[in-house]
C-alpha cells in the first residue's frame, strides 16, 4: 500500500514536519547552535538571521573573532551613568555635559540614550540632554519613580530660571504624550521656559498617506517660508 503524508490528519502531519525540521537542526554542533540561540535572543535578529551571523564569524578568521569576544566581554567594563544627563559615560560626567561650548541651560528631555544619538546626528543641538530611561506606563507598571523625572527637577532648581528651556522630545505615543504632559505639569510651577518638539510630515511623505492626527500637528507646527 502506497503511504503518503498527504493522507495524514493535518495535525499528525504538522508533527512529521516539526520533527524533521528538527532533526535537521540537530546535524549542527552544539557550541555552533548555542551562538545561533544567542544571536536570536537579540533585538530584531530572527533565526535566519541569527544564522547568517553566526555563519559569517566561523568563516571569519581567529583573530577577529577573539577581537569581537574581547570587546562584548569587556564594554561595560567602567561604563556608568552621567550624573547630570544620565546618558551613558566613561566618567562622572559624560562629554556632551562636559564640554563648554554647550548651552548648559537649554535641556532636551528624551525617552532612551538611542534618542541622544539619532539628536546628535543633527548637528543641530548644541544644548544638553536629560534620558529619562523610560516613559510613564501604568499598564506596565512604570510610574515617575522609575524614570528620571525627580533627577530632572533637581537638575533644573540650581538653575537661573530665566535662562533655562526645557526642549521635551518624548516620543509622539500614548506614553510619550503622557509623559510630556506631566513633566510640563512639574515644570509649571518653577516658571521655565518648555517646549515640544514639532511633529508633522516626514521628508518625502505624501499628504494622502498621512493620518488626520498628523496633518493637524504638520498645520499646527507650520512657520513662515
Amino acid at each position: 500500500m502506497f503511504f503518503s503524508i498527504e493522507n495524514l490528519p493535518l495535525t499528525v502531519n504538522l508533527w512529521y514536519i516539526l520533527s524533521i525540521l528538527q532533526k535537521t537542526m540537530n546535524f549542527l554542533p552544539e557550541s555552533l547552535q548555542h551562538l545561533i540561540d544567542e544571536f536570536a535572543r537579540l533585538p530584531g535578529v530572527g533565526p535566519k538571521s541569527a544564522q547568517r551571523l553566526a555563519m559569517h564569524l566561523l568563516h571569519s578568521p581567529e583573530t577577529k573573532v577573539q577581537a569581537l569576544a574581547s570587546t562584548i566581554s569587556t564594554f561595560k567594563t567602567g561604563l556608568k551613568f552621567c550624573q547630570e544627563c544620565w546618558n551613558i559615560s566613561e566618567g562622572e560626567i559624560c562629554k556632551i555635559c562636559s564640554n563648554l561650548e554647550r548651552n548648559k541651560y537649554q535641556i532636551c528631555v528624551v525617552e532612551e540614550i538611542l534618542d541622544t544619538m539619532a539628536l546628535e546626528k543633527t548637528k543641530q543641538f548644541k544644548g544638553v540632554y536629560h534620558v529619562l530611561h523610560g516613559v510613564l506606563s501604568p499598564v506596565d507598571g512604570i510610574g515617575p519613580e522609575q524614570i528620571k523625572v525627580a533627577q530632572l527637577l533637581q537638575r533644573i532648581e540650581q538653575m537661573p530660571k530665566e535662562e533655562v528651556e526645557v526642549i521635551i522630545a518624548t516620543n509622539p505615543s500614548l506614553e510619550g504624550e503622557t509623559t510630556a504632559m506631566y513633566i510640563q505639569r512639574l515644570l509649571k510651577p518653577l516658571e521655565v521656559r518648555v517646549t515640544r518638539i514639532a511633529r508633522g510630515l516626514p521628508a518625502g511623505g505624501d499628504l494622502d498617506y498621512a493620518d488626520e492626527v498628523t496633518l493637524i500637528r504638520a498645520l499646527q507646527g507650520r512657520s513662515d517660508y
